[in-house]
């Protein structure tokens, strides 16, 4: 059989007598229990199987082990335990004389390579120096930051991070972007008040300063300055620009601005609309979580809430509660209302944009996260006085989904019907995930009811849309009127697309609301713009629902009279007419 290996009670030693005693299966508490346990301790185990000689002579519960089993004993774990452990002591006592076991490095070292390549044409010389006792120091736009971080290090945050062309001139040519039409493009997310934001970025201060806006937000516009200039010479360092924003999205929520968290919220929502245009779809969907998170630890989905509500707390510093100041004027606060939509609509997007159909439920959506923040105005309203003291909210997208018409402040702004819009969309979206052809019957007439409600819903909303007939190419909001229309449109699709293969209704419900998108009451697309990367989504559910007729029209050559409203001529055509189109869907091929 072999020689057999050594039993586990050889070498195991024990203070607790108690223990000793119960592992080596020896009761009592008496002289005899002790001078067994002392007999059996120096007893050799000869390795009999499957009981030992000393275990045989003293019973115990636990059975044998032995050194050849197929397992390592508890022994061998132990005594291996003891070994890492006195490897890691021996490497902590002498640095020297050991290879370290974990070996740090600096991230940030190919950012700094790169920032180095930055050609002089667009760095900043260095600026006036603030007082030595200021909180601001030129050293680093993070000098307020906690000093026993390496922020300093760190070539992100150094003075020349803004790369203008003079220092603090308001002729600088990222400076430029600050006063472009970007900054009333609501579609991609900015919120924050325009004049005042325009006039605050052009003072002529150091990048970083608390009087300007903070280097997140900042970084953040000139990076969408850039993406949608024309510039060759910008175009070609627009990766630098996104490393810079993306480094101070994450640094500056430890620094000292005074609108630090508003302005890093307006830093995600424009970072997570680039990241879902360029098509870096991962990285767009953590830096949108980013921004829900701050939001709802802020407090914005609870602004003119009717419920009383403890003080919202965002987290700690040196033990003290972090929590949101309350609004300084009334354009602070309408700030604020129009940063929670835009997060709320960022978040409906990103949802349907890029997760599965079951899976289009998020925090938003979660149990106990009850909106109480009244719809919002248009930005350069509120400093007008229309949001009034006695404006008060409450469940407000739950009001809105059960049709409660609220009579005091109904939300007919441009982006309170952009807000209601993506709220149909996702509405549809979810209830389109949600349906399974062998539902049980109360399942089934529960789907029924809230499928019945949202298409009227719908229509409701629809009917109070300006025709897209009426826009004017030229108008500011008309950009933003048409992603309304598509959105509802795209509501109707994704609510109908189940059934449109056995239901009639519901198959003439999708060929309409498609034809609208693609056909965009006439406007030629081409003379829009740059437009919300969640049009590419849009589009493509319009495109499915024609190649889908189409595919169905030729199997069944019946379905429809020659030269009818849906005959196959007329659905190709609809899809040619998408031509038009090209351009913007090779920018959205990856969606």
């Amino acid at each position: 059989m072999g020689s057999p290996g050594p039993r586990e009670c050889d070498r195991v030693e024990l203070d607790d007598r108690r223990v000793y005693q119960k592992f080596c299966g020896v009761e009592g508490h008496g002289q005899a229990a002790q001078e067994g346990a002392r007999m059996h301790e120096l007893q050799k185990c000869d390795g009999v199987k499957p009981i030992c000689g000393p275990c045989r002579k003293h019973p115990k519960d636990d059975d044998c082990e032995y050194a050849d089993g197929p397992g390592r004993s508890r022994t061998k774990v132990l005594e291996d335990t003891v070994s890492r452990l006195e490897a890691r002591l021996h490497e902590l006592e002498h640095p020297d004389e050991t290879t370290p076991s974990v070996t740090l490095h600096d991230p940030y070292s190919p950012y700094r390579e790169t920032m180095s390549k930055l050609p002089p044409s667009l760095s900043m010389p260095e600026v006036r120096t603030f007082d030595p006792l200021s909180p601001f120091s030129p050293t680093s736009t993070s000098s307020s930051l906690p000093a026993n971080r390496p922020w300093r290090n760190f070539g992100a945050l150094d003075t020349k991070t803004e790369s203008v062309g003079s220092s603090g001139s308001s002729s600088s040519p990222l400076r430029q972007y600050t006063s472009s039409p970007f900054l009333g493009a609501e579609e991609f997310g900015f919120f924050l008040n325009p004049h005042r934001f325009r006039e605050a970025a052009l003072l002529p201060l150091s990048f970083g300063h608390p009087s300007r806006p903070s280097p997140a937000v900042l970084s953040a516009a000139y990076l969408w300055g850039v993406h949608l200039s024309r510039s060759e010479a910008l175009l070609q360092q627009e990766q630098t620009f996104t490393n810079r924003a993306l480094q101070h999205a994450v640094t500056d929520a430890f620094g000292g601005h005074p609108d630090v968290i508003l302005h890093t919220l307006q830093a995600e929502v424009l970072l997570s609309y680039y990241l879902l245009r360029v098509g870096r779809f991962i990285e767009a969907k953590c830096h949108t979580a980013t921004a829900v998170t701050l939001a709802l630890g802020a407090g914005l989905h609870k602004i003119r809430s009717t419920n009383l509500n403890a003080v919202t707390t965002i987290g700690l510093s040196s033990d003290t509660p972090i929590s949101l100041a309350q609004p300084r004027n009334t354009i602070e606060e309408g700030e604020r209302i129009n940063g929670f939509w835009a997060v709320l609509v960022l978040h409906k997007y990103i949802t349907i944009a890029l997760e599965p159909p079951m899976s289009v439920c998020g925090i938003l959506e979660a149990p106990g996260v009850q909106v109480d923040t009244p719809w919002p105005l248009d930005i350069t309203n509120y400093s007008e006085g229309l949001m009034r003291p006695d404006i008060r909210g409450n469940n407000t997208i739950r009001n809105f989904m059960l049709n409660i018409v609220e009579t005091e402040h109904p939300g007919h702004s441009l982006a309170a019907l952009n807000a209601k819009a993506a709220i149909l969309f996702h509405r549809s979206a979810q209830l389109a995930g949600q349906w399974t052809p062998n539902m049980q019957p109360r399942e089934f007439h529960s789907y029924t009811a809230a499928f019945q409600s949202n298409h009227r819903l719908i229509e409701t909303f629809r009917s109070t849309l300006p025709p897209i007939s009426q826009l004017d190419i030229k108008h500011p909001s008309t950009r933003a009127l048409l992603l309304m229309h598509a959105l509802t449109d795209a509501a109707t699709i994704k609510l109908h697309i189940n059934f449109s293969y056995a239901d009639s209704s519901s198959k003439q419900y999708c060929l309409t609301a498609a034809r609208r998108m693609v056909a965009f009451g006439d406007i030629n697309i081409q003379d829009i713009g740059h437009v919300n990367p969640i049009m590419g989504t849009l589009w493509v559910a319009a495109c499915h629902v024609f190649i889908d007729e189409i595919s169905r029209v030729r199997s069944l050559a019946t379905a429809w009279p020659a030269n009818s409203e849906g005959s196959e001529d007329e659905l190709m055509e609809r899809l040619r007419s998408e031509y038009q189109l090209t351009k913007i869907q090779e920018a959205f091929s990856a969606i």
